[in-house]
């Protein structure tokens, strides 16, 4: 992250991008939440626009630094995938904002849309990676790794997103196991 400031502006955009949605959140309401003069933002940022896709880039930055870094090589695919898991919901519990604005704002045809969808397709393309390995080795039996990753990255996003809605402070760790055994398993079981 750049500075102190930007900081503060980065998490009073997520919050107000998750709560409000892009169209209708404002600078001003961004300033005010991150107690800076509306200027101080735009002598970082040339708009919202530019302020949203900072944002994207950092969170999903984030994202793979808490997720993907953690990943031991030396460990099986089956290992690596229970850690992304457990990971990938301890980053939404953590940034539960962040989850929102994913689901939001991902998947329209703005151009921002398409920009937040280009920079997930860096972390799910390490997912498929991932599974990639695992089929290589012999570890799973599918046969399209990248739909499989995107499925892993939806489902959880999806299942963090409910939990969250119903109860913010829910620990999203606890929907670890059952989402291991559903994903782990499935890769596992291949086809019918």
């Amino acid at each position: 992250m750049r500075a102190p400031k930007t900081r503060l502006i980065f998490d009073a955009a997520i919050d107000t991008f998750s709560e409000r949605g892009f169209e209708k959140a404002t600078m001003d309401e961004i300033a005010a939440k991150a107690n800076v003069a509306k200027g101080t933002i735009y002598y970082h940022f040339k708009s919202k626009e530019d302020l949203f896709v900072f944002l994207v880039e950092e969170g999903s930055q984030l994202l793979r630094e808490r997720v993907l870094e953690k990943l031991p090589e030396e460990a099986t695919a089956a290992e690596r995938l229970r850690l992304v898991i457990r990971e990938q919901l301890a980053f939404f519990k953590e940034y539960r904002d962040f989850c929102t604005i994913i689901l939001r704002e991902a998947w329209g045809e703005e151009e921002r849309q398409r920009q937040f969808r280009r920079m997930l397709v860096h972390y799910v393309r390490e997912i498929e990676a991932l599974v990639a390995d695992g089929v290589a080795n012999g570890e799973f039996l599918v046969e399209d790794a990248q739909t499989a990753a995107w499925s892993i990255f939806g489902g959880l996003s999806i299942a963090a997103l409910h939990h969250l809605f119903a109860d913010p402070e829910f620990d999203l760790t606890v929907l670890s196991p059952g989402c291991e055994t559903l994903f782990i398993g499935g890769l596992q079981s291949g086809r019918p």
